[in-house]
């Protein structure tokens, strides 16, 4: 498996992302985004930059205005890949070094079988929005088909109304993290309880709402794997979510902390796992019970971590907003820091040597290590 303990993608999103989002209910004056060409910028390499993973011996970033680039050079030059949209793109998935998986806001789902040199655009919000009105008529005639069942039908009768509403606001929400098991079976996860499965690799998507107790409708921001098979989700109001039958049901796991978490790792310990969850203010919370109890981890900065990384030795890399590292070798009791930071604002990372990883972030790639920082693929 490729990327299956790298997660977070929130980083970033604190400077920009949620300025986008903000701005969304604008994207319909200038034009469809959903069916506009990423422009061929010739200082791709420079933009703004959400994700980046290994597709076997390259790598893959994606990131604002569509823009997705593919490195055969460990970094140290990028080329632009063809992709069907504009749309900032938040999250990037590679379970084989040839198929991949993009997603990012106005609900956009990309794949590739090239390795990341071609994209088609597989899903998009207006075919969410249309798979959440169809779920809500569903729900309204469950309803009204039980005898006595004014409330349900009244609350029925609004989620059908909210529903249709947001399906006539347009494409506006979302999604900030995808997984694959394989090439065939995939979970998209996003804004607003945002939650879709394939089990085809991509050719038609279904709405899993349901399948996590979550009424409120918070957010999802990263989706992630364990090395036992556990997918775990981090999200808003300090949230876990623990599935250990492939997604088909959740557990709803609180940490105690309010905010956003960006990020859950599981790292092996002694024949269990040890949950880790982190987030803004440099918050970490650490679990030994599957997620019944946590403990909170205390960090000498408060500066958001926003990527972690479990390494085959069971070491935890957690990096923070500008680009710093806390690392541990207990199974996240401790954390001790490294790095001197990435001078940009980043939003995830991906191995690059021993003790070095390459970041992206605001301005491109960055190729950091525990002793300092050095430009990558820069324009």
């Amino acid at each position: 498996m490729i990327h299956t303990t790298e997660i977070g993608r929130m980083g970033l999103r604190l400077l920009a992302c949620f300025a986008i989002a903000v701005a969304a209910p604008l994207a319909q004056a200038d034009g469809d985004r959903l069916d506009t060409p990423a422009f061929r910028a010739p200082k791709a390499s420079g933009a703004m930059l959400l994700d980046v993973v290994s597709a076997g011996g390259r790598l893959v970033a994606v990131g604002e205005h569509g823009i997705i680039l593919y490195s055969d050079t460990k970094g140290s030059s990028w080329r632009q890949a063809e992709v069907p949209v504009s749309v900032t793109l938040t999250a990037v998935f590679f379970p084989t070094p040839q198929n991949g998986w993009a997603v990012g806001h106005d609900g956009v789902i990309l794949h590739s079988d090239d390795g990341g040199g071609r994209w088609t655009k597989q899903f998009d919000g207006n075919r969410a929005n249309a798979l959440v009105v169809a779920e809500a008529q569903r729900r309204l005639q469950a309803a009204r088909a039980v005898t006595g069942a004014d409330s349900a039908t009244q609350e029925a009768q609004r989620a059908l109304e909210d529903a249709q509403a947001g399906a006539k606001f347009g494409p506006s929400r979302p999604l900030f993290d995808v997984w694959f098991r394989n090439t065939s079976e995939g979970i998209a996860v996003g804004s607003f309880g945002q939650l879709f499965h394939t089990l085809d690799g991509g050719r038609s998507w279904a709405l899993w709402r349901e399948h996590i107790a979550n009424p409120d409708n918070l957010h999802y921001n990263a989706i992630s794997v364990t090395g036992q098979g556990a997918l775990l989700i981090a999200g808003e109001a300090g949230r876990v979510y623990r599935s250990i039958d492939g997604g088909a049901s959740w557990a709803t796991l609180d940490t105690g902390y309010p905010g956003q978490l960006y990020g859950v790792l599981g790292v092996p310990a002694a024949g269990r796992e040890v949950l880790i969850a982190f987030g803004f203010g440099g918050r970490v919370f650490r679990s030994v019970d599957d997620g019944a109890h946590w403990q909170a981890v205390a960090l000498a900065e408060k500066k958001p971590l926003v990527s972690g990384l479990v390494a085959p030795d069971g070491g935890v890399t957690l990096l923070t907003y500008d680009g710093r590292f806390w690392r541990s070798q207990d199974q996240g009791l401790r954390f001790t820091p490294g790095g001197k930071g990435a001078g940009m604002p980043v939003a995830a990372m991906t191995p690059a040597g021993k003790d070095a990883y390459l970041v992206a972030g605001a301005s491109g790639t960055r190729r950091v290590s525990v002793q300092g920082a050095t430009g990558a693929g820069q324009p």
